[in-house]
């Protein structure tokens, strides 16, 4: 069952619910989940052909009410709340709370143009000059992975440099007109806020934000290759099984450096269900942070609001490396926070959904729609199978070439050639099928190295396709042209040669 299916159900029992007698004041409030309801929710979802390894943080209105981990890591070894993890994307919200940190502070503004206090920024498009700093944090800034492929491109080695790169991209929209998330955006905006606060970016995280909230565990990162005490590469799935995967290199600082725990995640999100004034920011900062300013009306500084499609209202944050997933979200109808991250990338995220889609189902007394149909393990499964049926037919038809090519004698040359063409478009296929998939993903940069990690599967089973296709194309070429030679020099098809005479 898919996410929107299940909210819709969730939806029309919640309706059938309120058709009945009215709850009484003392159930009202459903009551908290307890850590063995968690714990089911999340086993349910872990396995073979599932997720290995979980890590869980749950809080209420400031206060952290469960930490766990569950699974085990790419060594084997148990998840815990203190596992490190990567969350990749998640780590936006961090950067855009220390911009607000020195828009507080007086040293810039929102609505300020990156230029003024960003001088080295520029790009070979005079709109650049009317980029802001908002525009940079809620992606609407122009940039686009359609005018700056940042993934296919050569990964700068410092914020400086990366900013430097920029000098050659052009604007895909004029600034404020449309929402194209871009990582960039946020590489920039870790820029200024080391020029502008005068510490390396890294740093300035350190001090401002990660130990005030006493998140001991946490550290930003510049390289998803970077060492990092304990933390662990995580798996792909390939042919139906999951696989440890080494992390490839990636530019992440400001976008996606973000290393933590659940322990950690915990006291993050305390900080923005506790809907106070912080040691970090104040009350008003905070809730700029989370307020729609995107020309599509759902993204905000770091986090989105997306349609819940008539469930409770969410305030939340995905986020992928290579071999990990992480997803939060803030449930500001009753206060609570739920931060989840998966030591794996599947094909389909079907699964992670489906854990905190029941995780915010416990928040409100139901026991959710349980553990889905493995979607990935399903999806690998079906590809295989697919690959291996073209892979069967294919070596059929490449044996009896000779055969086909007899039934082709004396057809016109054109019809035999476009009897050839099907076998030659899987090649074609498999060359631009990150630009076929870019497509489905709104423009965003497909790499074949993210697709060997994303769903291996896929791509092998395009490759085998690929490859059938012109094993038979040459069996068939190969065929025809003997034949051709055959007909040169003796005699027609199905005539007898005459007998020698005696000498």
């Amino acid at each position: 069952m898919n996410v929107l299916t299940r909210r819709l159900v969730s939806g029309a029992a919640a309706a059938v619910v309120c058709l009945g007698p009215a709850a009484s004041p003392a159930s009202a409030a459903p009551p908290r989940p307890d850590p063995a309801a968690i714990a089911g929710v999340v086993r349910a979802n872990l396995g073979p052909a599932r997720l290995p390894g979980v890590a869980v943080a749950l809080v209420k209105d400031g206060r952290v009410l469960h930490t766990g981990g569950y699974g085990h890591d790419a060594r084997g070894e148990p998840v815990t709340s203190r596992t490190p993890m990567r969350i990749a994307s998640l780590s936006k919200s961090f950067t855009a709370l220390a911009v607000m940190q020195l828009v507080e502070a007086g040293r810039l503004g929102l609505d300020d143009p990156v230029m003024r206090h960003l001088p080295e920024f520029a790009l070979a498009d005079l709109r650049a000059g009317r980029i802001t700093v908002r525009h940079l944090l809620d992606h609407s800034s122009g940039m686009s992975d359609t005018t700056y492929p940042e993934a296919t491109l050569p990964q700068p080695d410092s914020l400086r440099q990366a900013v430097a790169d920029l000098r050659h991209a052009r604007l895909a929209a004029a600034p404020g007109v449309r929402h194209d998330y871009h990582n960039p955006n946020y590489w920039v905006a870790a820029r200024l806020v080391e020029v502008v606060s005068g510490v390396p970016f890294a740093d300035q995280l350190d001090r401002r934000v990660f130990t005030p909230l006493r998140m001991t565990s946490t550290v930003t990162v510049g390289n998803w290759r970077d060492p990092v005490p304990r933390l662990m590469d995580g798996h792909n799935r390939f042919l139906g099984l999951t696989w440890p995967r080494t992390e490839p290199d990636r530019f992440v600082a400001g976008s996606a450096g973000v290393v933590t725990t659940a322990d950690d995640l915990a006291r993050w999100l305390a900080l923005h269900t506790r809907d106070a004034t912080s040691a970090v920011l104040s009350r008003r900062g905070l809730r700029e942070l989370r307020r729609p300013s995107a020309p599509d009306g759902r993204y905000a500084l770091g986090w989105d609001n997306p349609d819940t499609y008539g469930g409770p209202r969410q305030i939340t944050h995905p986020g992928s490396s290579f071999t990990s997933t992480a997803t939060m979200v803030l449930l500001p109808d009753t206060g609570y926070g739920i931060a989840l991250m998966s030591n794996s990338r599947m094909p389909l995220e079907a699964d992670v959904e489906a854990v905190m889609e029941d995780l915010i189902a416990l928040t409100r007394g139901s026991s959710g729609a349980g553990a889905p149909l493995p979607l990935a393990f399903v999806a690998d499964l079906t590809a295989l199978a697919a690959a291996l049926s073209v892979a069967a037919a294919g070596a059929v038809k490449a044996r009896r070439a000779r055969l086909w090519a007899r039934r082709r004698a004396g057809a016109a040359r054109w019809r035999t050639a476009l009897r050839l063409v099907p076998y030659l478009l899987p090649l074609p296929g498999f060359v631009f099928l990150p630009r076929l998939l870019e497509l489905v993903t709104g423009g965003r940069d497909v790499t074949f190295v993210l697709l060997s990690h994303i769903w291996p599967t896929l791509l092998a089973t395009a490759g085998l396709t690929a490859a059938t296709g012109l094993l038979v194309l040459a069996a068939r070429i190969r065929a025809l042209l003997r034949q051709g030679g055959a007909g040169h020099g003796g005699s027609p098809p199905g005539r007898a040669q005459p007998e020698a005479r005696a000498s």
